[in-house]
């Protein structure tokens, strides 16, 4: 007895061991790309945007405004499970309906604007899961900094490019990037509401994720086609820059998704059967139950008659 139960503490202290590494490693990675693409990123602002350090100081003001919410959340609502991963939802919504507001208002001013709110929220991001690994999940780390890295690299290369498309018209494509952008709202929202009501049944989740999926990729998919909405002497190097890299971030996005709603999938299947299992389990009990009841009755009625005979 004392043997296995040695041998039990030795797999649990293996595996224990094993989960901190891979924490390690990917807290590691998390910060290796932080650096990486944030480098490539402010280079790329300082290098090629016209108005640098008007994006940089507003970028920091909106950083600050994330840390603001994130802190009068904590003290509001102290009892909030996982507030940090709350948080980067309900920030990441506020974001892309910043993101429809500005562009219906002005898009000359959704344009000097977005790329502080950009690069303030994705840094806020980037700085909670490097100080505060422990509260985020293994997946919620993996994903958001393969994610947010691949964004830093798209958007560094949208500003590359811009230059040389500064003198054309370009409204139709930043009418494109908000729709592209904005489409996170949906799953931003799901995720906040789940957080906010975590004891929503599993079943009901799963089929608003399959909603919000659909919707999102409907949602970004407008974007791809604001092309054809103006003449053909009117496309640039930059649309086809921000087409193309936005091809690419929606197939990296897609691809979680799907994992994560089949996922959901294959376990409530697994219930289903487990469910119908012991249901039968349940009816073959009550009828071997029922035979032996029927069984006894027989053997007292012969015991009956055998002494009625006798």
């Amino acid at each position: 007895m004392s043997s296995d139960n040695s041998t039990s503490t030795d797999t649990n202290t293996k595996q224990g061991q094993g989960q901190g590494k891979q924490r390690d490693t990917m807290h590691l990675t998390t910060a290796l790309c932080f650096v990486t693409s944030t480098t490539f990123w402010l280079v790329c602002l300082f290098r090629y945007h016209p108005n640098a350090w008007y994006v940089f100081q507003n970028a920091f003001a909106i950083l600050a405004v994330c840390f603001v919410a994130d802190n009068t959340a904590a003290c509001l609502a102290p009892s909030l499970k996982r507030r940090q991963v709350v948080m980067h939802y309900f920030l990441g919504w506020a974001q892309n309906l910043l993101y429809i507001l500005l562009f219906v208002a002005s898009p000359s001013r959704f344009e000097k604007v977005w790329t502080s709110l950009f690069f303030g929220y994705y840094l806020f991001t980037w700085i909670m899961m490097l100080t505060q690994k422990a509260e985020f999940f293994f997946m919620f780390r993996l994903f958001y900094t393969i994610h947010h890295a691949s964004a830093f690299f798209i958007t560094g290369s949208w500003m590359i490019v811009s230059p040389c498309c500064f003198l054309d018209d370009n409204v139709f494509i930043y009418r494109a990037i908000v729709i592209w952008l904005s489409a996170e709202i949906w799953n931003d929202g799901l995720n906040t509401f789940r957080g906010i009501r975590s004891k929503t049944d599993k079943n009901v989740l799963r089929r608003m994720k399959t909603v919000v999926f659909v919707m999102e990729r409907i949602h970004r998919s407008i974007a791809y086609f604001q092309p054809l909405t103006v003449p053909a002497t009117q496309h640039n190097t930059l649309m086809w820059v921000v087409l193309g890299t936005g091809l690419w971030n929606d197939t990296l996005d897609v691809s979680f998704q799907l994992k994560s709603l089949c996922k959901h999938y294959r376990e409530a299947k697994q219930q289903s059967e487990e469910k119908r299992r012991g249901s039968h389990l349940e009816v073959e009990v009550a009828v071997e139950e029922k035979e032996e009841v029927m069984t006894r009755n027989a053997t007292a009625e012969t015991e009956s008659d055998i002494v009625l005979d006798a």
